[in-house]
């Protein structure tokens, strides 16, 4: 049997993306917005050449957090270019950084995942509606069975709730495929 690999159309133009100083970016080294690699996705940008060292394990023991490093009074992901602007990885990006500025999150009674829209990217305050446009394909791609296994076996991929992001909608049966395997 053939496995088709998920493909995810990126929201915001390229152009756009290598343009920004805000994405990839953060105020604090240990900023809860740093990326997140599955354990899969970890071992291979290991492979790749990244070191071992530059993670730090999370809540569910499987996926890592990449450590920042500081750069022009602030901290980048290791992966990130500051000449270009550019991903060094970003053919084997993380999940994570494959859909944002969509984010998942839980809601503030940890009941229901939520898909959202991190509004710190400045992209969002010029076309607010694509995203609204292109949730449904994110939605399809985040509750595709490959993609729920993988979120369940890495279950830290789902974050709390931002006060920048905004609520495009529940992601109902990802919540409902994580309450079963996470609690049995």
């Amino acid at each position: 049997m053939i496995i088709k690999k998920l493909e995810l159309n990126q929201t915001v133009p390229s152009p756009v993306c290598v343009s920004c100083d805000t994405c990839c970016h953060f105020p604090s080294q240990d900023s809860l917005m740093a990326p997140i690699f599955t354990h899969k996705e970890r071992k291979r940008v290991i492979e790749d050449g990244f070191s071992p060292d530059l993670f730090d394990p999370t809540d569910d023991g499987k996926s890592s957090r990449i450590q920042l490093r500081a750069y022009d009074k602030m901290f980048i992901c290791p992966a990130f270019l500051p000449e270009t602007g550019e991903c060094s990885i970003y053919p084997i990006r993380p999940l994570d950084c494959q859909i944002y500025p969509f984010v998942i999150t839980f809601d503030e009674n940890h009941k229901q995942v939520l898909l959202c829209i991190d509004e710190i990217c400045p992209y969002t305050e010029i076309e607010i509606s694509k995203f609204y446009r292109d949730s449904s394909q994110v939605v399809a791609f985040l509750e595709s069975d490959t993609v729920m296994l993988e979120i369940a076996e890495n279950w830290s991929l789902v974050g709390l709730r931002l006060e920048t992001a905004t609520v495009i909608c529940t992601l109902d049966r990802l919540t409902s495929y994580l309450t079963q395997t996470i609690n049995h």
